[in-house]
Formats: C-alpha cells, structure tokens, sequence
C-alpha cells in the first residue's frame, strides 16, 4: 500500500493560539500526516516561538508569502480575528484548503461575507470550533440524539474565563479589550464556543433576550447573559464571564430533560482536573461518568490513536487533515460558524435596544 501523502501545512499567525496549535502540528509531523512548510507572523518573537513547537521550514512576516507558497497545500489561520477576513479571502483566492480560527470576524457582516464565499469557493474549509471534540461535549450530544432521556426541555450554561489581555495579564496581548479588533468582549471571543455547543446541541436560536456589562472598563463585555430559545422549543440560559482569576477557565453545563438531568464541566485541555459529568435519571442516585474512559472511548471512535497531547486543538486539527487529504467535506464547517455568529449578533442588538432580537438567518446589515 502506498504511504499516505503528508499534506504541505502553512500557519498565519504566530501568537498564544497558532502556538496551540503549532503544538498539535508537530504531533502529526510526526504521524507522518503533515508537512510543516511555512508559518508567518509580523513578530519575530512570535515566530520563533511557534518554531519551539513546531519546526516550519520556512518564517517569514508576511502572511502572503506563506498563503502563495507553491509548497502549502493548506492554511491555518490564526491571527487576530480583526485579520481573518482578509486573510481568508486571500487563500481563497488560491484555491487552497482553509482552517480559521474563532471568532470569524468582528461584525456580523464580515462573518456572512467570509461564509457566502467559503460556501461559493467549494474549498474543504473548516472553523476552530475544538470543543466539538471534547469528549464530555460529544457524550451529551449522543444522549441528545438517542432520545433515552426524552426530549431536552432547557438548559444552563456557565462560561468563565480569565480576561485574556494585558491589563489583566501581565505580557499578554491586548487585542481582546479592543472593540476596533475584537468587536466584542466574553461573548463573541470566548463564549462563541458556547454558541456553537448549544446549537450543535439543540439546533439554531430563534430569538435572544441579551444584558451585558464592562466591569472592567473596556469598551467590550467582559459579562454577559442570555436568555435564548431555539426552533425546537429548547429554552436556555448562558452567563458568559471575563475576570481576573488568572489562569482560570471552565465551561459547565446544566441541561434537563424529560427523564434526566445532565451536569458537565469541561475545561479545554485534555483530562483537565475541572473535567466532570453527572447523570441523573429518576428514582435513581446520580452516576458520574469516568472521564478516562470516556475520552478512551471517544478517540477510538474517532481514529485518534496517540495520547500524548495535551489539547483538544490537536483532534481538531487532525480532523481537518483528514478531510483535506480525502478531498471530504469539514466539520465543523463554516455554515456551522454563522449559526453561532447569527445567535452573538442577536445578543449584542438585544443589550443595545434592551428589546428580545430575532436571530437572523443571513447578516444583517452592519451599517
């Protein structure tokens, strides 16, 4: 049998998140499954830690060098989400496979302009949605579809985080507390992932009720909360929390169903001491679930065979390699990303009218 062909890799975007993700890349260096080519950032500093991670042949500054380069076969974003438009449209141009990271742009308009042109380029393209892969996220969603607890009635989801910037943290970037280059605080930055789950869970929202606050003084949230209710009649609520408990960050999930209830945690990094879930279904003691063995099971179910990495970036990363190198479709894909956009953007217009807003299908216009 011929030896799998390991696919040419360009990364744009060298900061705290391209090196997550240069870390999962050396991982499948060495499965044989890429190719390190080329990475870019406009930091030197950036680059070469990206490098410590993850040895690229070539660094350069210029995101077009890497995105041109005959060698990359597939691109990586990574950079401030006040880039990816560009950067997107750009390896479009070249026809070549895309993975952008979350959030997809800072309006809503942008993220419609991006995913119509995804959609019409025909490319594989895939969004970093990595809590998909999460284990705990994936045994939900099978209870979810199984039935066995009966239709899911709501939910609470709890999502906190410490401020990733650098008034809270010391030598971190800045970027974040920026509403020019972020467009939004805790909901559109962290919480976008929470977006994603309970659609992914429950199907799209149809409206949103949205209060929002700067505790901290930046002209983005840094707290927010939701009440949303989806096309099936899953109502919820989601808290979303920036603060300056450094080096916390945890997502936990109440969701209730006619028969059962679910308590879950997770953190983002694999086996996480946060990482728990609790079943509870009637007349019965609640059962917690053995993380160790669910995360066995589930990476056998999806083919993953190394257990020497420490974020779920790699399973996602890995997920997107597949479907390049089988010319398949990506998921989750950039339809999913609008679905999640479409649901934030509905929050931030309910906080400014202190109305309910509908979640719109398609952008709206951001002027």
């Amino acid at each position: 049998m011929a030896e799998a062909h390991a696919v040419g890799i360009g990364l744009v975007g060298c900061g705290m998140i391209g090196q997550i993700h240069a870390d999962g890349l050396a991982k499948l260096v060495d499965d044989g499954s890429v190719r390190a080519v080329a990475a870019a950032d406009p930091s030197p500093g950036a680059r070469d830690a990206v490098n410590r991670n993850c040895e690229f042949e070539r660094l350069d500054g210029d995101p077009d060098a890497v995105i041109d380069d005959p060698e990359v076969e597939a691109v990586f974003i990574t950079a401030p989400t006040a880039a990816h438009r560009d950067l997107v449209l750009r390896t479009l141009a070249t026809g070549k496979p895309v993975f952008c990271e979350k959030p997809l742009a800072p309006t809503f308009a942008a993220v419609g302009e991006i995913c119509d042109a995804v959609a019409a380029s025909g490319v594989v393209a895939q969004v970093g949605f990595h809590s998909r892969f999460h284990p705990l996220v994936r045994r939900l969603r099978a209870l979810v579809e199984s039935g066995e607890l009966g239709a899911p009635m709501g939910y609470a989801v709890r999502d906190d985080q410490y401020w990733p910037t650098g008034g809270v943290v010391a030598g971190h970037s800045s970027w974040r507390s920026d509403r020019t280059q972020a467009g939004g605080g805790a909901l559109l930055e962290h919480s976008i992932h929470a977006a994603d789950i309970v659609s992914w869970l429950f199907g799209p929202a149809v409206d949103v009720y949205a209060s929002m606050r700067n505790v901290f003084g930046y002209d983005v949230e840094d707290a927010a909360a939701l009440t949303i209710t989806h096309a099936n009649g899953v109502v919820g609520n989601l808290v979303t929390i920036f603060n300056g408990v450094r080096g916390r960050e945890e997502r936990r999930f109440e969701v209730f169903f006619e028969y059962g209830t679910i308590e879950l945690t997770t953190n983002f990094i694999v086996g996480a001491d946060e990482d728990s879930m609790l079943v509870q279904v009637a007349d019965q003691p609640a059962q917690r679930v053995d993380c160790a063995s669910e995360r066995e099971v589930c990476f056998v179910q999806l083919g993953v065979e190394r257990r020497d990495f420490l974020f779920y970036q790699y399973v996602s990363d890995r997920a997107f390699v597949t479907a390049v190198r089988d010319r398949a479709a990506a998921a989750p894909g950039f339809g999913d990303a609008l679905v999640a956009h479409a649901l934030v953007d509905a929050a931030y217009r309910s906080a400014t009218t202190g109305m309910p807003a509908s979640v719109a299908v398609q952008p709206v216009d951001a002027s």
